[in-house]
């Protein structure tokens, strides 16, 4: 074993020989993939040798791209870890930003529509509102859940929809249906409106105010990943386990505004991991906490965790003055307040809705609510039973689409990329650090308890023995809590390391979103064969 671990490392010490043998690897896999989908998928546009070799150097180009993307990253960044880290997380948005068709994000189609309107000046919420008409064409020409709704024996793969949008937006004759959103938000839309409103100024089509939109999502999602790890310190790389995964790039790549709040969520995660826990950490804390438990009510289980920082690391001063964390907890319930409250009359002043109907039938929150203390035990089995049958959603990472995309290799394969960096970076731990585990570990309960019980009182019939409207992107926030307990446990078995800045385990994690992109839009390209085949 030494000697070859000494012949791997004078290997190393030859990069043209290394290089060659990678490139010529890769080469190799490439032409495989596309002789793979010749032979089981049989596209038209790959027939042929001439296919075979102008897709297998289209391929080997496009891996070659995000290995040198890599290396640059690395070599401009030098030591500083955190901006590599967020260099690659925005070169991963911009790849699944354009690799992910239009509306295939769960809600972005309604999410882009109130981009739109507060990009035309409405920061209101006007029922009725009337968008433009190339902006309904382009709804129109990509419906959400496009493979379960539209198999592509019928109309063909979802690309043939971009040909069709620019058809149609040419010949001016097609008059879409104009479409209708209930979003009574405008913080977390303010990236994407930005984004839309710089392409609707330059002229440009609703097409690329979509593409603008999503952009403008990952470069704030990634200014929010770099400032968050490096407050992070030591556990950078535990915090960079569940910000590089192949759902979450999907997410922060995409209109939705779920960008914008992952991207304050890792913030806040930052603010609290820190070492030295200072005046700017805590407003940081307070601000991002108060604006997503505004969004979304599941994030004030976060709140406890300022009790979790320990006594030694609390140096919150005002004006020269000490603030105890029971100050600091009210003055953050007290933000919280502010903005929610602020919020709500902003929506009463500005919103001409009336009564607005439920969406689900035979749902009502009271009396789902009475239920649920009536049986409490019954409610108890319905919550333990969904968790069962969608694994505690720890294997829903290649839930890259609506319900309709399914990727079943990188749903097994993510939470395992995720335990091997975290046991990698276990050596930052200590035994002082319990406490905060501890703490992660309760909201990450709290979170899965929190959502699930919101969707059975707001989503689901009154006694139905199962929680409706599910997804792993709902308990997200709660996979730091069991990265934090894994980490902790490996922490005494593995040789302390408080600087973990293991580059490979960064590049494993790269490279796995890299393929999972690439399978992604497998399951998109190629015809309905390969859907079934693939998801």
């Amino acid at each position: 074993m030494s000697d070859f671990l000494q012949k791997l490392n004078k290997l190393k010490q030859k990069p043209v020989l290394t290089n060659s043998v990678g490139c010529l690897f890769m080469f190799a896999l490439s032409f495989f993939l596309i002789y793979r989908v010749r032979v089981i998928n049989e596209p038209k546009y790959i027939a042929g040798t001439r296919g075979q070799i102008i897709y297998t150097l289209g391929v080997f180009a496009f891996a070659m791209l995000f290995v040198l993307i890599f290396r640059a990253a690395k070599k401009r960044s030098g030591d500083n870890l955190p901006l590599f880290m967020s260099a690659l997380v925005f070169a991963l948005g911009v790849l699944f930003s354009f690799a992910t068709p239009i509306n295939q994000v769960p809600d972005e189609n309604t999410h882009f529509l109130r981009g739109v309107q507060m990009a035309y000046g409405d920061w209101g919420f006007e029922e009725g509102y009337v968008f433009p008409d190339d902006v309904n064409l382009l709804m129109q020409c990509f419906p959400v859940a496009y493979n379960n709704g539209y198999p592509a024996k019928d109309t063909g793969i979802v690309y043939d929809r971009y040909s069709q949008y620019y058809e149609l937006r040419r010949q001016g004759t097609e008059k879409a249906e104009n479409n209708g959103i209930i979003i009574f938000q405008v913080l977390p839309y303010i990236p994407l409106t930005v984004g839309i409103f710089a392409a609707r100024i330059l002229g440009m089509s609703a097409m690329a105010m979509y593409f603008m939109g999503r952009i403008r999502n990952v470069c704030f999602f990634t200014l929010c990943a770099y400032f968050a790890l490096k407050m992070s310190g030591r556990f950078k790389m535990i915090l960079f386990s569940i910000m590089c995964l192949p759902l979450m790039c999907f997410m922060y790549g995409s209109c939705n505004s779920d960008a914008v709040l992952f991207g304050l969520m890792f913030l806040m995660f930052g603010a609290v991991l820190s070492d030295e826990f200072d005046k700017n950490k805590f407003f940081t804390f307070a601000l991002t906490l108060a604006l997503l438990a505004t969004c979304k009510m599941t994030y004030i289980v976060f709140l406890p965790m300022l009790l979790c920082i320990k006594n030694e690391n609390w140096n919150v001063k005002v004006r020269g003055k000490s603030i105890n964390k029971l100050t600091a907890l009210i003055v953050t319930v007290l933000a919280f307040v502010v903005v929610y409250e602020g919020t709500s009359l902003y929506v009463a002043a500005f919103s001409n809705f009336g009564t607005i109907d439920r969406t689900m039938a035979d749902t009502d929150p009271m009396r789902q609510f009475l239920f649920i203390v009536k049986n409490p035990l019954r409610y108890a089995a319905v919550f333990v039973d969904t968790l069962k049958n969608n694994s505690f959603f720890l294997f829903s990472g290649g839930l890259l689409g609506w319900i309709d995309v399914k990727i079943p290799l990188v749903n097994y394969l993510t939470p395992l990329i995720a335990l091997f960096t975290v046991v990698n970076g276990a050596g930052v731990f200590e035994k002082r650090d319990a406490v905060k585990t501890a703490g992660f570990f309760v909201c990450s309960l709290l979170t899965y308890a929190t959502a699930m019980t919101g969707l059975y009182l707001s989503w689901t019939p009154v006694t139905l023995p199962q929680i409706i409207g599910m997804q792993a992107r709902y308990v997200y926030p709660a996979f730091l809590g069991f990265a934090m307990v894994v980490g902790q446990y490996f922490a005494g078995k593995i040789k302390p390391d408080t600087d973990n800045s293991s580059v490979g385990c960064i590049g494993v994690q790269y490279a796995f979103c890299v393929v999972a992109a690439v399978m992604m839009i497998m399951v998109y390209s190629l015809p309905e064969r390969a859907a079934v085949f693939i998801a």
